[in-house]
């Protein structure tokens, strides 16, 4: 196997590790392995699942390459999204609309200047802790701050309420969405409404406003930047068939 193709790491009895590394493993011509043997040479990839967390700290911390993949952002139950040293893509680039149409998902042509509530959308509890976040601790210093700051309601959106309230109901009077590194991010700008992304690392991050202390003058990006960016970060998402056939591979190298 040739030195630069990654070891993939499946965590056995889980729903989306195993189909992916085994489509990961096969469109880069390599093997995929159990996560309970270890971390071995090389680099890695891996679905980004609770138990591949530690294989992922001891790459990074070697300086190992590391693929990270993920539920897609949009279509996430078709899609999956895979970034190379990195937890989410950047956005940056040039990419044309062909993914972003195949995708089907709404844009709103402007920005949305007539919302009035503030969506706080917050990561799940065990995705948080992992960089060492209380995630409902989180949420009450927020509010508290927001309030001090202004008289704007405040929506908290959690994760498992996105079933039986989808979260385009909130953003449809969203003024601002605020985030950790939520996806919720990445939809509130299609959807028009500026968002504060708190994880510098986030791919929103350069789209918005970092410091809910500016909670009085969001960031509108420029709209052909806006949807460059939402075409970027659509042309990272592949299907497991795509993801087999060596599509993400060839995108990624």
């Amino acid at each position: 196997m040739h030195a630069l193709v990654p070891i993939t790491y499946a965590v056995q009895g889980e729903k989306s590790s195993p189909p992916f590394a085994r489509a990961f493993a096969t469109g880069c011509r390599g093997i995929a392995v159990p996560h309970d043997r270890g971390l071995l040479d090389g680099p890695i990839a891996a679905f980004g699942t609770p138990p591949t967390w530690p294989l992922f700290d001891q790459a990074i911390a070697e300086g190992r390459t590391w693929y990270y993949g993920d539920h897609g952002v949009f279509r996430r139950f078709r899609y999956y999204r895979v970034t190379k040293n990195a937890m989410q893509h950047d956005g940056r680039g040039n990419a044309s609309d062909t993914r972003w149409q195949e995708l089907r998902v709404d844009r709103n042509p402007g920005w949305n200047t007539e919302g009035s509530s503030i969506v706080l959308c917050p990561n799940s509890a065990i995705y948080m802790a992992r960089f060492g976040i209380d995630a409902r601790a989180w949420v009450v210093d927020l509010v508290r701050q927001l309030t001090l700051l202004t008289d704007r309601p405040i929506v908290v959106r959690w994760k498992t309420q996105s079933a039986a309230r989808p979260l385009y109901v909130d953003l449809h009077n969203a003024y601002l969405v605020v985030a950790y590194s939520s996806a919720a991010a990445i939809e509130a700008l299609a959807a028009g409404v500026p968002v504060c992304t708190l994880a510098p690392w986030a791919s929103t991050a350069r789209m918005g406003i970092s410091s809910i202390a500016d909670v009085h003058r969001p960031y509108y990006p420029d709209l052909m930047e806006r949807d460059q960016f939402l075409f970027n970060v659509a042309n990272q998402q592949f299907t497991l068939d795509e993801i087999a056939g060596g599509l993400a591979w060839r995108a990624l190298r």
